[in-house]
């Protein structure tokens, strides 16, 4: 909410995802111009002179944080190009042009003139004249940009009717009356500011753009939507991923994440609850690559975790980790999928560890998890040197068989079987006999480290 003071200063607090989103932008735009010490920031609100905000300055920060989406903009870097080439100058005049990847005011702004590699000093001249319009129509109308978040007929304008947040503006020239009390639109409740124009500054600059409302206090407000960890251009899962993993230590409880997808005229909200949180955090490095991949399936067709497996046999297993997480769910479906596969140890050995819960510490499941690999290593040897890998192959299906359909005393069935056959005891039976579905993790390890392994060079299939 805002707070109005005595000569012309603003108090601003993060009452809500809107006004947190106006706060995290008005800073960004306060450091932009090295005006942060010009402000007063407390644990519960921001309070700094109105003045400090002009248009131009506004439009121009615009221009700095989307570089990427203002086209004259590219157009500067290509004209700075010495000696360009004929794709460059292509490039150049595709921007100047009627065009797809310009927009109409470049068209207008530039009629009539094309470059031809030494009329730079020309089309410079037409930019610096015409910058803060072309700025002010490109961010405006930009799918990416200001029309993504807010009615774009309202930028830069002083409160207006309804609230200028797209899910919450409304045209009250034609629903005015249905939405207010008794057709009364004097009755008609809303809250808006022209401080909601700082909202896009806010969000990730990703196709699907993502703030976390992590208001406890504005410097965690602050660290948690840093925009350097999450520029990645990723699908909508990686985004949300990347930004909750980097932004996890700023957050020890549940928060709430604001969604916009450009699709849609509306902001989703997304409840992140603490466990999800330490689940993204304990992921590593080595893991994150091994689950950032489309992992080809040979065998499976048909949904998983209701990810669909594509028609070249192809899961986006980054989505079903972030999906389960998110909902707090298992990734054994998954893991029993990938166990028919063939040379699937190694992306599994991942998802086991990411799998792991229960009411067992972590320290204590990877000792038992450390026992159930070497007893599987340890079995293992012992049939390739009686020559009898097609035995070993045999007890690796039936687990598998076994584990897959749910018939957990089958499992222990054969664990038992098997240690008998082979003389090699299994130290990590105990915990599985007391448990199963709490400590089914260690099953799993048991049997993956039981099957057969190959080296992938890509690290696609087994390591």
């Amino acid at each position: 909410m805002i707070e109005n003071l005595k000569n012309d200063f603003l108090r601003v607090k993060p009452s809500n995802w809107r006004w947190s989103a106006t706060i995290v932008g008005l800073m960004k735009y306060f450091k932009n111009y090295n005006l942060e010490s010009e402000v007063k920031v407390d644990n519960d609100f921001i309070e700094f002179d109105s003045k400090l905000i002009e248009d131009e300055k506004y439009l121009l920060f615009a221009e700095k944080h989307f570089k990427e989406n203002m086209h004259h903009k590219k157009v500067e870097d290509l004209i700075s190009i010495e000696n360009p080439s004929e794709e460059v100058i292509k490039e150049v005049n595709e921007k100047l042009s009627k065009n797809a990847v310009s927009n109409t005011v470049m068209l207008k702004t530039f009629k009539g003139i094309k470059y031809n590699g030494n009329n730079s000093k020309e089309i410079q001249e037409v930019i610096d004249k015409n910058r803060l319009n072309l700025i002010k129509q490109t961010f405006k109308g930009g799918r990416a940009l200001y029309y993504n978040f807010c009615n774009d007929n309202n930028l830069l304008k002083d409160t207006g009717k309804s609230c200028r947040i797209k899910g919450y503006s409304l045209d009250m020239g034609k629903k005015g009356k249905s939405v207010s009390y008794m057709g009364d639109q004097r009755t008609f409740v809303y809250e808006d500011s022209k401080l909601f124009d700082f909202i896009p500054f806010a969000f990730s600059l990703t196709r699907e753009a993502f703030f976390i409302n992590n208001n406890f206090s504005i410097k965690q407000l602050l660290e948690s939507n840093k925009n350097d960890i999450f520029e990645k251009e990723n699908n909508i899962k990686s985004d949300l991923f990347f930004k909750v993993k980097e932004s996890s230590k700023y957050i020890n409880y549940d928060v709430e994440i604001i969604r916009k997808d450009r699709e849609n005229e509306y902001f989703d909200t997304i409840y992140l609850r603490k466990e999800s949180i330490k689940r993204f955090e304990k992921i590593n490095t080595i893991t994150l690559e091994a689950i950032s991949k489309s992992l080809k399936l040979e065998k499976y067709r048909g949904n998983v975790l209701n990810e669909a497996v594509n028609k070249d046999g192809y899961l986006n297993v980054q989505n079903i980790v972030v999906n389960c997480i998110l909902n707090n769910l298992s990734l054994d479906d998954l893991i029993d999928v990938l166990l028919r596969e063939e040379n699937k140890n190694y992306i599994i050995s991942h998802l086991i560890n990411i799998n792991m819960g229960g009411k067992m510490n972590l320290e204590a499941k990877k000792v038992e998890q450390k026992k159930a690999i070497a007893s599987a290593i340890g079995i293992k040897q012992k049939f390739v040197r009686e020559g009898k890998k097609n035995k070993l192959r045999a007890y690796e299906q039936r687990f598998i068989s076994a584990i897959t359909l749910k018939d957990y005393d089958r499992v222990k069935e054969l664990l038992l079987h098997i240690s008998a056959t082979t003389q090699q005891p299994l130290p990590f039976i105990n915990v599985l006999f007391e448990d199963f579905e709490e400590n089914k993790d260690i099953a799993y390890t048991f049997i993956n480290a039981l099957g057969e392994k190959k080296i992938d060079k890509n690290k696609g299939g087994n390591e």
